[in-house]
Formats: structure tokens, C-alpha cells, sequence
């Protein structure tokens, strides 16, 4: 039997389930709180805001301090909040990782750790219907800087501009999963502790654990988080964009390389018809340090400093990222398309082929040997209602043949080209 296949799985009420992983691999606890709703642009940047809020303060821990002071005495657990984006959804988390209970001579932690998360989740630091004014000005200016100093990341910065020309009619792909500063700036203490009241009361909830755990265990714990039924579907996970004309834009800057990012569409999605055959493909062409972009556009003609491509099978997109002089732009694109030509026809070797199938299967592999890992599966799989084992996904990347890679390569087309042109290049 698979680690993925050993879970459980139990609704608590309407909209609210519990994931269980029971594993020993690990020494520690894992617990995830996930609130997840259908895609909405302007409430990513009300859910990054949120989660910096809720990370750092909350009405029994309202410093950093306190908080930390209440981590170490867990024995040093960990504490965050972030936010996903599964295709047309969105969700904020709450993660804590504790010492697993027989490390500790008998003490149970894990009662304690719920405890903490029902506290910091229930209790944030507000009053009359109001985050605290002081904490969220700090919070929100903290994170406008931040995002404000990502651009400072060319490669991030290229390919979020990527993503505008590419997702201009689909304004929740095309913004930033860490928000837009303007928006961010509009957000008050009290709208955005109406908009946290109505996450908890509206959106679908999972509670996932992954360690030496059993559902007798747990479900105890859990009854007094008294969470309502709640109706949210995720329905229409997958986007679907229609083909359109290629558009390309550049712009420069004062850099010493150039970034030259291109989006292309593949309709191919998530654990569809073709999904694992456009794996595969992706792996061959750029998706892994045996590919095509890399051994060819890299190493054989030295024209990148990198060169790797990344397929979405929310979107059906598949993206190319380089890193090159701002006077091979047209011979790094001429060689990007000769790399895919050459998959559609099947100008590759048995060898490659293989290797790229073997690396798939050992990254896979790696990826269950981490406890975040298996939790974001078992979420995924709780919010796609599919799920596969580590045994039968092996078995479908076995079964895609060198002609399927090359049919998956025909239906690829460029749609959008952005060019950051390093000026001192």
C-alpha cells in the first residue's frame, strides 16, 4: 500500500471535512486549516493582507513576541499563514507543525496545538468590529513595501507581466498570488474584518493532519470548534482560455541580462484526458535539467543563463523562462521553437525519453517523503474530488509513449511573449 493511500477522510458538518494521513515516517505533527473559496481578484489581496495579520498577532498572543513565547513552550512548533491558488480557487491556510507526542515521555501536545489554532483563527486581535488600528497599519505598510521590493526580483517581475498580457481578460490569473499594492493600500481595519467574519462563516474548510495520529484521536479534539454548516462549492475549478492572437510586449531596464518569458497555450488539464502524457512532454522540453531548453538553448549553444519551461494544469498554459543577453532575442526564440519542432517530430532519442520519464517518477518519489507534501495532496484531492495513488500515477507516466509526447507537441501555441530588455546588456 501507497503513503498516499493510507488517509482518512470524515465530514464534520456541511462543508467542513477532516483529512487524516496517518503516517510514522515522520517525528513530527503536521496541521493544516484551510478556508477555501471560488476565485474572487479583489479578495486575494484582502487574504495576503489577512495573512500577515494573522501570523504575527491575534487577541491572546497580540505580539510577535507572545506568539513566539507560546511556540517555544510547544517544544519549538512552527506557525504560519499563507494563501493557494487551486485553479479558480483560493484559499488561506493556518499551518503548525509539533514534536510527535512519543518523543516527549508521554506529554500530548497535539490537544494543545488545536487548541492554539482554534484560538488564534477565532480570537484575532480586534474590538468593535475592527482589527486593531495600530497592528494593521503596520502589517498593511509591511507588506506594500514587500511587494513593492519584489520587483526587484526581474525574473518574478518578468513573469508577472507575462501573466497580465497573457491573462488580460481572466484578472484573477493575471493578478499576483501576493496581491496588488494599490488595492492592498484601499483596505481598512474594519473591511477587512467584515471580509474575515465572512470567510469563516461561508467557506469550505479543511482540516488536514499528517503524523502518528488516529481519527479517534483527533475527532475529539475537533468537536468544540463548534464550525457551521456551510454551502460554497467549488464548482468550475479548471480555466479554460481561448486561443487568441500572439501579443508581445517589452520593456527596459538598467540590467546586465535580459529576461525573455512566453506563454503558450496547451489544452491539456489537471487528470483530463492527457494530462500525464503533457507531464512527459513538459519534462522533455523544459520542465527538468535533462530537458531540450536546458541542454540545448543552455549548454549546447550557450544562449541562457537558464532556460526552463513550467506547465499549468489549472490553466493549460505552459510557460518558457530564460535569462539572456539582450542581443540573442531573436536567436533564443528561433532556438525555443526549433526545440518544440523537434518534439513534434520526434527528433529525440529513446534515451532522453526515458531519463525524463525516471526523473518525473524519483521527484515524485522525494515528494512523499515530506509531510507538506502529502498534505497539500490530500487537499488538492479532497477539492478536484479525484484522487490517484502513487502507484497508479507511476503506472499512467509508464504508459505515455513517444508518440504521445509528440501529439501533446503539436497542440502547442504561442500566445504571449514578454521581453524585459536589459539595457546595459
Amino acid at each position: 500500500m501507497s503513503k498516499e493511500e493510507l488517509r482518512l477522510q470524515k465530514q464534520l458538518t456541511d462543508g467542513v471535512v477532516l483529512n487524516l494521513v496517518p503516517t510514522t515516517q515522520f517525528k513530527t505533527i503536521s496541521v493544516t486549516v484551510d478556508f477555501i473559496a471560488p476565485a474572487d481578484v479583489s479578495a486575494l489581496s484582502n487574504r495576503i493582507l489577512l495573512a500577515q495579520l494573522l501570523e504575527t498577532s491575534s487577541g491572546e498572543y497580540p505580539t510577535q513576541t507572545k506568539l513566539a513565547e507560546k511556540l517555544s513552550w510547544m517544544y519549538g512548533a512552527s506557525y504560519g499563514v499563507n494563501v493557494f491558488r487551486y485553479g479558480q480557487s483560493q484559499g488561506l491556510r493556518f499551518s503548525a507543525t509539533i514534536v510527535n507526542d512519543q518523543f516527549l515521555g508521554g506529554e500530548s501536545l497535539l490537544a494543545e496545538l488545536l487548541a492554539f489554532l482554534r484560538s488564534v483563527i477565532d480570537n484575532p486581535l480586534a474590538s468593535d468590529g475592527a482589527f486593531d488600528a495600530e497592528t494593521f497599519e503596520r502589517q498593511q505598510q509591511n507588506l506594500i513595501a514587500y511587494l513593492k521590493s519584489l520587483n526587484d526580483d526581474k525574473q518574478y517581475y518578468a513573469e508577472r507581466r507575462l501573466n497580465e498580457l497573457y491573462f488580460k481578460t481572466a484578472p484573477f490569473f493575471a493578478t499576483s498570488l501576493y496581491g496588488d499594492p494599490a488595492t492592498i493600500a484601499g483596505i481598512t481595519p474594519a473591511s477587512l474584518y467584515a471580509d474575515y467574519q465572512t470567510m469563516l462563516a461561508t467557506n469550505q474548510v479543511q482540516i488536514t493532519i499528517a503524523g502518528d495520529v488516529s481519527l479517534a484521536t483527533v475527532e475529539p479534539l475537533l468537536a468544540d470548534w463548534q464550525l457551521a454548516p456551510r454551502t460554497t462549492t467549488l464548482n468550475h475549478l479548471l480555466y479554460q482560455r481561448p486561443a487568441q492572437a500572439v501579443v508581445s510586449e517589452q520593456e527596459g531596464q538598467p540590467l546586465q541580462q535580459s529576461k525573455l518569458n512566453m506563454a503558450y497555450r496547451l489544452p491539456v488539464y489537471y487528470r483530463q484526458a492527457d494530462f500525464y502524457k503533457a507531464l512527459v512532454f513538459n519534462g522533455l522540453f523544459g520542465g527538468t535539467p535533462i530537458s531540450m531548453l536546458f541542454k540545448n538553448v543552455r549548454e549546447k549553444h550557450s544562449l541562457a543563463y537558464y532556460a526552463s519551461s513550467r506547465f499549468d494544469g489549472f490553466t493549460g498554459t505552459l510557460t518558457v523562462q530564460t535569462g539572456i543577453d539582450q542581443s540573442n532575442e531573436e536567436a533564443v526564440k528561433t532556438l525555443i521553437g526549433e526545440q518544440l519542432t523537434a518534439i513534434k517530430n520526434g527528433e529525440f532519442t529513446d534515451e532522453q525519453f526515458d531519463q525524463v520519464v525516471a526523473s518525473l517518477i524519483n521527484g515524485r518519489e522525494s515528494r512523499l517523503d515530506s509531510a507538506r507534501s502529502l498534505i497539500n495532496q490530500a487537499v488538492l484531492d479532497t477539492v478536484t474530488q479525484t484522487h490517484v495513488s502513487a502507484e497508479e500515477w507511476v503506472n499512467h507516466l509508464h504508459q505515455v509513449t513517444r508518440e504521445d509526447v509528440c501529439q501533446i507537441a503539436a497542440q502547442v501555441e504561442l500566445q504571449a511573449v514578454f521581453f524585459l530588455r536589459g539595457e546595459n546588456s
